[in-house]
């Protein structure tokens, strides 16, 4: 069983590219380093003879921001509605564009792919934001791209939700988080009020109304996880933000209780979404909101009750103390730590249910590993992306991130997860961060590494 393993990512978000021609929106920008992963897993595999699985597990693609065209000027800030439909043929458009916008990593997966001995093969699983791998098109359209057909054929497969097998559990997480990013039905993922598109959750319309606006300013924006604390986040240090991006939010929420997915009520979210919509009374609300504290516990309760997880859909909350609640940061924070109690929570419930020893999600950002109370392990992926991981480092460095986001930009953890198995077959899981190995001429890669970054990388890997 040792002549195999597997290498796990997620959240790599890429969309359309041509960063260098003036494209604001994206935020995957580690192609070469990507690349440089795989061509060392590859070169390990082939001196070894081990097969190797190459694991997506959501979000890879970030449909959200790309807009449904054929063709794309990167300069062109493009209405919400050139990113809205989300039918088979608009996401092939969107994968076109992704395509040509990452030739370097799709020409790294093409040149993975092995018949073998030994066998090297790729899965995806979608996420929230790259739902459109659903369909059968788009689905050919990257199997074209890695020509993955005839022999290879079986070396590309997508699964729709989860992997449960030789002693893992893979799924993307999104489905136990924050209740604006969980689809209705990730196996069949249509929407049966509008015939031939994808039935997107509330988040994923306020990443097309209001991110891919935002971001063309606020380009670090989207590195702050989950939407919910940085509505919180933005409530005290950007409120014209925060008020526009709940309005978003909220007019998509009463569609989704009047079919039972959501258990707020319907009139009370249009009620404030109608509030905050009054342009006119926004600064008002602003002054009020930083003066009055019941004023603001009351109005941070209402849109905690709108938006955030119920006890039944997770694990079970503590009461909130009115004190957190008059806090807007104190909440996101809050907020941030239940996310992450939820999916360690549903792991422990994973392991147990599918008896594997390993369960891997992504979705938050957050990498992290840590032990299950049955002796199993879960680990967090991570992500590729920029993210304000500040693990509760206070106040004042949130607000520094809103006044001087070039100060925390830079740096990104380039973490993924590798599944080794012992002599038992039984699995072995550590989290990693890449380090690209200097180039013959001594050069490193083109990505904001750090020094630290690789000591920190070459520590975690050390006690894994």
């Amino acid at each position: 069983m040792s002549g195999k393993f597997k290498i796990i990512v997620s959240d790599l978000h890429l969309s359309a590219g041509r960063v260098a021609e003036g494209n604001p929106l994206e935020d995957f920008t580690s192609d070469d380093e990507f690349a440089a992963l795989l061509e060392q897993t590859a070169a390990e595999s082939d001196r070894d003879g081990a097969d190797v699985e190459l694991i997506f597990n959501g979000d890879t693609f970030e449909m959200l921001q790309v807009p449904h065209r054929d063709e794309f000027d990167p300069t062109a800030a493009y209405p919400p509605e050139a990113y809205h439909s989300s039918s088979e043929e608009d996401s092939v458009r969107k994968m076109e564009i992704i395509i040509g916008g990452h030739p370097r990593f799709f020409d790294a997966l093409r040149r993975f792919l092995q018949v073998g001995p030994p066998r090297r093969s790729i899965t995806f699983i979608k996420g929230n934001h790259d739902l459109n791998l659903h369909w059968s098109g788009v689905q050919e359209r990257i199997r074209r791209e890695l020509e993955a057909v005839g022999p290879k054929a079986p070396l590309l497969t997508f699964e729709e939700r989860r992997i449960s097998r030789e002693g893992i559990y893979v799924e993307h997480g999104n489905q136990y988080a924050e209740r604006v990013d969980r689809v209705r039905d990730m196996e069949e993922p249509h929407d049966h009020d509008r015939p031939g598109q994808l039935a997107l959750p509330p988040g994923s319309w306020f990443v097309m109304d209001v991110f891919n606006e935002i971001e063309r300013e606020r380009y670090w924006i989207d590195g702050v996880k989950p939407i919910t604390s940085l509505l919180f986040y933005a409530l005290a240090y950007d409120f014209p933000f925060a008020v526009k991006a709940l309005g978003i939010l909220l007019r998509a929420l009463p569609g989704l209780v009047q079919e039972g997915f959501l258990d707020a009520q319907p009139d009370e979210a249009e009620a404030l979404a109608r509030r905050l919509a009054d342009s006119a009374g926004v600064e008002e609300l602003a002054a009020r909101y930083e003066s009055d504290e019941s004023f603001r516990a009351e109005f941070n309760g209402q849109v905690l009750r709108l938006l955030t997880p119920q006890p039944a859909d997770a694990v079970a909350e503590a009461v909130v103390p009115r004190s957190v609640v008059a806090d807007p940061v104190a909440l996101a924070d809050r907020i941030r730590e239940q996310v992450h109690s939820s999916l360690y929570e549903i792991a422990g419930r994973r392991a147990a249910e599918e008896g594997v020893r390993l369960v891997t999600f992504g979705h938050t950002h957050d990498a992290g590993r840590e032990p299950l109370p049955d002796g199993g392990l879960y680990i967090n992926s991570g992500t590729w992306t920029w993210r304000a991981d500040f693990g509760g480092a206070g106040k004042e460095t949130w607000k520094d991130l809103f006044e001087h986001p070039e100060r925390f930009t830079d740096d990104r953890r380039l973490t993924y997860v590798r599944v080794d198995y012992d002599e038992t077959g039984q699995p072995v899981g550590r989290l990693l961060d890449f380090a690209p190995a200097p180039e013959p001429g001594g050069e490193i890669p083109s990505v904001a590494v750090s020094l630290w970054q690789r000591f920190l990388a070459w520590l975690r890997e050390l006690f894994a």
